[in-house]
């Protein structure tokens, strides 16, 4: 008994604990379109994964902020990415699309450690209902804060090609 004691001491000894940086980061996964049963492109799913040292990702339930999780768009115009953008009435300029979103704790209230999981964001309408040609080339830029203000990297989706309605 003493033996398999030590030996399980040895063993949990050897394992490595993880750590991350309290910045929290993101990885691209995957990019998933969803499809309209007319045939055009929808929406689309888009999965990260993230890591964050100190678990402080995710607004409270009573926190007022907008938005954590910063999404914005770019649309390929002549072969060069740039801003999508949509006429603003009130203003008469062009303003810049986002798809930008809020999520919740990630972590059990008192709880303080490392996280890591996946975020899933849904995004629509993937299709631009201005858009005069077939398909358009879309990308997606990404960055998340976290509760203590840290701005996460930002990570990008690879080029998407949507089929219009």
């Amino acid at each position: 008994m003493i033996l398999l004691s030590v030996l399980a001491g040895l063993v949990y000894s050897c394992r490595e604990t993880e750590e991350y940086p309290v910045i929290p980061h993101l990885e691209y996964n995957t990019f998933t379109i969803l499809v309209h049963p007319s045939g055009y492109d929808s929406a689309g799913v888009l999965i990260l994964s993230y890591t964050d040292g100190d678990g402080d990702l995710g607004l409270a339930d009573n926190d007022s902020s907008d938005y954590n999780f910063f999404v914005t768009y770019y649309k390929m115009e002549n072969g060069v990415l740039k801003p999508g953008t949509r006429f603003n009435p009130e203003t008469g300029q062009n303003d810049t699309i986002f798809f930008n979103n809020r999520f919740y704790n990630l972590a059990p209230d008192g709880y303080s450690g490392w996280i890591k999981g996946e975020i899933e964001d849904t995004i629509r309408p993937l299709y631009d209902p201005r858009s005069t040609k077939t398909y358009d080339t879309v990308l997606y830029k990404i960055y998340l804060v976290d509760r203590a203000g840290n701005q996460s990297n930002m990570v990008e989706t690879p080029l998407i090609v949507v089929k219009n309605p």
